[in-house]
């Protein structure tokens, strides 16, 4: 009986080490899987086809924020702000450009006219096409980009015109070719000439009063 027992206690270990064995090698295995399938499991990537681009200011005369004023007008701060860069760039008094703004749209950025006149400083589409090569300006109801083609465009027409502002009015309103016939028959301000200026004076007695000047 002893014999039959001490046989017993070996089979029983024998099967002891076999399945402290077998657990080796099933955890071994496990690892060795986790740690392949880190190895060969591709990483996610992510590819950008397109890149969308918005004009961007380069200038060397950006306005300090303590010198702007800001309007009591429906135009958030950032945009007045962006605006007075860009006037300051471009060499058009500030004042002109939010009477054009005021005078055309009435501070509505989604304004399109029956002539196909948009946004805040109503640019005719007949310019969409030229503003977007130049300017990369494809959106002409986003007031960020209508404000930035509306100034470059009065203020090429200021700097041919040598400062002009009736001059440059007219052709920001006819066309060029159109306020070159109008001179040419004698006409050197119209109802639309008369109405900006009016208003920038406006907002430059508004300024004046606001900065003691």
């Amino acid at each position: 009986m002893a014999t039959e027992c001490r046989r017993k206690q070996k089979s029983n270990k024998r099967l002891v080490r076999l399945f402290v064995a077998l657990l080796v090698v099933t955890a071994i295995g496990f690892a060795a899987g986790m740690t392949i399938g880190k190895i060969t499991t591709p990483s996610k990537t992510v590819t950008i086809t397109e890149t969308v681009e918005v004009p961007a200011l380069v200038t060397d005369k950006l306005v300090e924020t303590k010198d702007v004023f800001l309007f009591d007008v429906p135009l958030s701060d950032s945009l007045q702000r962006y605006l007075y860069e860009i006037c300051a760039d471009e060499n058009v008094p500030v004042t002109l450009a939010y009477a054009m703004i005021e005078h055309e749209s009435r501070f509505n950025p989604e304004a399109v006219s029956s002539t196909d006149d948009c946004g805040l400083m109503q640019i005719n589409v007949v310019n969409h096409e030229w503003l977007e090569e130049d300017y990369r300006c494809a959106d002409m109801l986003d007031p960020y980009q209508n404000v930035f083609c509306g100034v470059k465009i009065i203020g090429s027409y200021l700097e041919r015109y040598e400062g002009d502002l009736q001059k440059a009015l007219m052709a920001y309103n006819m066309g060029d070719y159109g306020a070159r016939k109008a001179w040419e028959n004698g006409v050197t301000e119209t109802s639309y000439t008369k109405a900006i200026l009016s208003l920038m004076g406006e907002y430059e007695e508004v300024l004046n009063n606001a900065t003691g000047d």
